[in-house]
């Protein structure tokens, strides 16, 4: 997804708050990119913190940002437990704050959020085909987006880049996995072909 937007013109950045996502900072698709080494795990607060002050000198066309408390805590507390939620809560207050410095930077509302995770969880595990492992939310915000509306058809994971494209009016390559969810959005055209 980086590489295509950025092949396109488009200005791209990531921040990740766990190292297993190094191998998507792929050398050329990413104007601007961080991640812990390794194994290493950052905090939401840091992960925030750090989009904030990136966001105070640069307004990307595309920006990815990976907060892993939930992660952590459904690993080690297990998913739904007391302290999934208290690290929901933790996710949640950072889109609050990734909200505002989008605000700031692109305008009040001058943007599209796509808000989703890669797996959902139970137990402490995950990986099977149980609902509780493969349902995860899928939540489109901003310019755009129809509002209050439930989309009809589901929405796989890999549909996430193919909606980031389609919003940025660039066409997936032939062959790509994911579809835009056009449903969700107030014209049915990309927010590039309505400007």
């Amino acid at each position: 997804m980086f590489a295509v937007a950025r092949a396109k013109g488009l200005r791209t950045a990531a921040f990740f708050s766990k190292g297993k996502f190094n191998h998507l900072e792929v050398p050329g698709s990413l104007d601007y990119t961080q991640a812990p080494e390794g194994d290493g795990r950052w905090s939401a607060k840091r992960t925030v913190g750090d989009v904030e002050r990136y966001l105070a000198k640069e307004r990307p066309n595309l920006l990815f940002v990976h907060l892993g408390e939930p992660d952590y805590a459904g690993h080690l507390f297990g998913w739904m437990s007391w302290f999934y939620g208290r690290a929901v809560r933790q996710a949640d207050d950072g889109v609050g704050r990734l909200l505002a410095a989008a605000d700031r930077a692109y305008g009040k509302g001058g943007y599209t959020v796509i808000l989703t995770a890669d797996h959902g969880g139970h137990g402490r595990t995950h990986g099977s085909a149980m609902r509780e492992d493969v349902t995860i939310p899928w939540i489109a915000w901003g310019e755009g987006v129809r509002v209050s509306t439930e989309v009809g058809s589901a929405v796989r994971t890999m549909d996430t880049a193919g909606t980031a494209l389609w919003l940025l009016g660039v066409d997936a390559p032939e062959g790509w996995a994911g579809t835009a969810v056009k449903e969700a959005f107030v014209t049915g055209q990309s927010l590039a072909a309505a400007e």
